[in-house]
This record gives C-alpha cells, structure tokens and sequence, in this order.
C-alpha cells in the first residue's frame, strides 16, 4: 500500500509538472481593448509623437492626448502604462530570406564575425568534422575572404580531406559562392562537361578538372538543389524558430525576397505556416520566376501573414566575388588579385541579355507582379531601366513599384531616371559596416558614392534599407545606425558621408517606406486610426537618442494585431511542430 501511495504521489507530481509546463508554453493574449500610455508613442505620421492610443479588436481605434483616448475608450479597455517605453510601428524589413536562413542555422560557422585567420577556420572545420554529424551533407556558412584576410579559397584536396566520403559543402558569407568537395560534386551529377549556367560558373583548373568552386547564384543554385530536404516539420520549425529571431529584433513584418532556401515548396511553407494566426511575423513574397504561376494573380489578404506579390530576379552579382556588374574594371589590389583571383580589368558579368529580360519583365509586369531585380553595379541598373521603358510605354501601370535592390553603385542619373520611371530602391548599407575597410580595395574612389542612400531621399525616392539577412545578422538599428553614421565596424571616418541619412529618413526606411514598397501602407508602417496593431516596444525613443547611441536601445516586444508576439523556442505551436518532426524522423 505505501508503494502504491508512492507512485501515486510521483504520478501527481509529474503530471502536475507537464500540467504547469504546458501552462507556461502557451502564448500570452491581451484583451482586445487596450489604451496604451505613460510613454511615447510614435505614429510616424502626424502628429509624430501622441500620449496615448486606443486598440480594439487588433485595429487602431484612436490617438491623442492620455484624457481623450481614454475617455472614447470608455472602462472596458485595459490601461497598459508603458512605464517610460516607446511605442511605435513594427520594423518591416524589405529585403530578406527567412528560409535560407533557417536551413543554415546547423550549418558550420566559420564566419569572419567569430574567426580571423584562415588557421582558425581550418581548425573550426576540423573540430567539427571529428565531432557528431547525423546530417547526410555537411554544410559550412560564412567564408568570407574580405572580413578574414589571409583566407585563401580552399582547394578540392583540402575538402576531401575534411571529409573524404561525405558530401561537404562551405557556402561564403554572401551565398554568391561555393565550395563543395568530390562527393558533393558527384551527388550533384555536376562533370567537368557540364555547361556553365548563365552569369555563373563552376571552378576549373588549366587541364578543365573541376576544383570545386561554384561562382555566383546559378551555379550555387544547381549545387543546393541536390542536398537532401530535411523532413518537412523540421524544416516547418527551424523556419519558424526563425521568424521568431526577426520579431525579437522588432519586425513585425518581413520582404521575402526570393523564397530560396531546400524545401519542396518555399512558398506553400510559407504560406502554410502564417495560417497560424500565433505564427511571429508577416510575410511579402516576391517568389522566383519558376515558383509563380503566371496565369495566376498576386494573392493574400492585407489583414493576413502571409502575402505573395512580386517576383525576384538577379542582374548580377556580389561585389565579394567579382560578380558585379560594375561601369568600369574593379581596382587591381592584392585582395582582388589574391584573395578574389580576378584578372586586372575584370568586369563582372550581366545575367540577361537586354531583350530576354524585357520580355521576362513584361510577363509579370502584365500579370500585375511586382518585379524586384538585384542590381549591384551601374550595367546592371542600366539594362534593368532600358528593359522597362518600353515595357511602361507599351503596357502603362501607375504606381506599379518595381524595385532595384541593393545598389552599391547605382548613379545619381540613374536614381534620377529610376524616379520618373516609377522604380522603388532599397539599398545594402550593411556593406559599409562590415566591408567598409576593404571597399576601397575593391571599388577605389568610388567609394565616395558607394551606396548612395542620401541621394536618392534627395531625388524624392521613398528609399528602404535591409540586411539581406542571412548574409548580415538582423538588426534594424544598427541597419539605420550604419545609414545615418556611415562608419565601417572597424572604426576609421564615415565613408561618403553626404550620403548619411537623417534619423527621421532611417526610421521611415524601415517602416514607412518599407510598407510603400511591399504594397502594404494602407495597414501597416505607421500609427493611424483604421490600421492594424502592429507594433515594437523600445527602451527609449530613437528620436530622442543621437545616432551614435542607437546601439543602446532594446527591443522590449512585438505586437501583430494587437496581440504580443511569443518568441520563445519553446512554444505551444513549436513543441507540437517538434513532436510532429521527430515521429517524420523515425519514419526515414
């Protein structure tokens, strides 16, 4: 009988456990009337600064004064005092892949954040190919040859070596090079007699052998498309555990940018996953070319997670690899010669040719997607804006916000034409603060226009900025940070600095403008009454805080809808995903 009162005990103990373990993994809710106040509110709009605000039922109600707001509120709202917080709209980040970046969160880290010598690297390797590797590929991230100085690409001799039997691939910083070894190669049926795909190439040595270098998106692509999917929960999971990290930097809303990364279908994951109405963030789909249906119309509900609306292209390359399609010869330095093995007067190659791309354009522009094109250098913005003048002139559309990404060194005529033209730009300050030291080796004197975000406010664009992620880590305030100051990470004077933005310009990049560009203002990128509750609570107002202190300011929360946004790991949705994985695993 004492045994049985034993158990019994235990049993009532654990399951009183589970009971409170499941308690606490269930997400927080928030009544559906809320007046916010005791802090600043930031609409940006006008007024830009209110005492209070009014949700109900996951809409902006009203705002104004601490007495009028909760006055028309009446006693059923609950009062939230900020206790000196700031409230204003959710980050939106216009240009990113969640998925890719999900996919890479077990890959190896051998990033010039946390290396800086090739020995380092090397030994990073080393470790972890004598540790546990349960995955069929071994897949390294971050090899970056501008931030880790004396880092020579690797030879296929040294990757059999790593790993003679399994396939292994290093993938750099900018996912626009790869280097895979003998197995990878054969996995992926790639021969000294395949043909190199467009505006890419594999690697060959003087006799034609392969040396296991993959050089820009195309042939990067064909690499990835043989690595085996991982089973679909699991990816359902590291992908949301990735949103996650976006929300907990303050997004509420993201621009997928190309749905790449190795699931069977990006996009339906995607859209799958955000008719969880807990699911973190939002998301704007610009799908590639072969994933979108052309018959079909861009689809999604304003009020929904998920939205797809334009499609992705890439013009041209990295300027980390020589891909860029610079106007004149990258600079002849011992980085480009050594490092990026470019031959003196090496000019990077276009992806399309004039008249194939106007015809892709015209066949999503008349669909009514919204076409954004990667467009580093001067050619590439060129062929982009020649491409659509006909286009336009043929098949008008007012407003239809094509976009040109990244533009490192798009020209000021160039944003002057893209302007009347009707071309939105976002643009990659993220390159002055972690290559800012070596730009000058790469580009010259032309740093002094790198980047020209300043210029193109000047010309009336609603210019975004973005981290690419998952080529630079998320961080919405160092993003504006880095525009406003323009000072690489390793310090020395700001780089162009005309072209630094003011903090109302940073600020609007990543929510006003940001919402302009992914179609979404009308509900979301500002405060205002009819607009959906989507917010970020930070430590101090930015307006306040000089630009060299905006790395003091924490993100508190998110909202979407109202309703606090559960980052954690651990979550109700995320254990019942992870259950859901491991019983897919053991079925394999």
């Amino acid at each position: 009988m004492r045994i049985l009162r034993v158990i019994g005990f235990a049993l009532v103990i654990v399951l009183g456990a589970v009971a409170l373990f499941l308690h606490w993994a269930e997400p927080d809710t928030a009544p559906s009337q809320m007046v916010f106040v005791g802090g600043d509110i930031v609409t940006m709009a006008e007024p830009l600064v209110v005492e209070a605000m009014w949700i109900s039922d996951g809409r902006i109600e009203r705002l104004g004064s601490a007495d009028d707001v909760r006055a028309a509120a009446g006693s059923d709202a609950k009062v939230v005092d900020l206790a000196g917080a700031t409230l204003m709209p959710g980050f939106i980040e216009p240009h990113t892949h969640p998925l890719a970046t999900a996919l890479l969160g077990s890959a190896i880290d051998v990033s010039g954040f946390k290396h800086d010598s090739r020995a380092e690297v090397m030994e990073t390797l080393r470790e972890a190919m004598d540790g546990f590797l349960p995955q069929p590929w071994v897949i390294a991230f971050g090899w970056d040859p501008l931030m880790v100085r004396d880092l020579d690409p690797p030879t296929l001799a040294e990757l059999d070596e790593l790993s003679p039997d399994k396939p292994f691939v290093i993938l750099t910083q900018m996912m626009h090079e790869a280097f895979a070894n003998s197995a990878a190669l054969r996995e992926s049926g790639i021969t000294r007699d395949t043909a190199d795909p467009p505006g890419a190439s594999f690697g060959r040595d003087e006799n034609g052998e392969l040396t296991g270098a993959f050089l820009e998106v195309n042939a990067v692509n064909y690499l990835l498309r043989a690595l085996p999917a991982l089973p679909p929960a699991l990816t359902e999971l590291l992908l949301r555990w990735q949103l996650a990290d976006y929300a907990s930097g303050g997004f509420t809303t993201i621009g997928v940018l190309g749905a790449v990364g190795r699931a069977e279908d990006p996009i339906g994951l995607l859209r799958t996953l955000a008719d969880d109405p807990q699911v973190p963030v939002r998301s704007v789909v610009y799908g590639l070319p072969g994933q979108i249906d052309i018959d079909s119309k861009p689809r999604g509900d304003h009020d929904a997670r998920f939205e797809l609306r334009g499609v992705k292209f890439w013009m041209d390359g990295s300027p980390y690899t020589g891909g860029a399609a610079f106007a004149e010869p990258y600079e002849d330095t011992d980085l480009t010669r050594e490092r990026l093995h470019l031959p003196a007067g090496h000019m990077g190659p276009l992806n399309y040719e004039l008249g194939a791309f106007t015809e892709e354009l015209r066949r999503f522009h008349r669909a009514g997607y919204h076409v954004a094109v990667h467009t580093q250098g001067e050619r590439a913005v060129q062929l982009v804006l020649d491409a659509a003048e006909p286009v336009l002139r043929a098949h008008p559309w007012d407003d239809h916000r094509h976009r040109l990404e990244h533009n490192a060194l798009i020209t000021t005529e160039q944003i002057q034409r893209a302007k009347a033209l009707g071309f939105e730009l976002s643009f990659f300050t993220d390159h002055i603060y972690y290559y800012g030291d070596r730009l000058p080796e790469l580009v010259g004197s032309r740093v002094e226009r790198y980047m020209p975000v300043g210029t193109a406010f000047r010309e009336g664009h609603r210019a975004t900025i973005h981290s690419d992620n998952p080529m630079t880590p998320i961080g919405p305030l160092r993003v504006m940070q880095t525009s406003m100051l323009r000072i690489p990470r390793k310090g020395g004077e700001p780089m162009a600095p005309s072209e630094r933005l003011t903090v109302d310009q940073a600020l609007r990049a990543m929510t006003t403008n940001a919402a302009r560009q992914l179609g979404v203002e009308e509900h979301r990128g500002s405060l205002e009454p009819g607009k959906t509750a989507d917010l970020v609570m930070l430590s101090r107002n930015p307006f306040d805080t000089a630009p060299e202190q905006f790395d003091d300011i924490e993100v508190l929360g998110t909202w979407i809808d109202g309703q606090p946004v559960d980052t954690r790991k651990a979550s109700r949705p995320n254990l019942t995903l992870g259950l859901r994985a491991l019983r897919q695993m053991a079925t394999r």
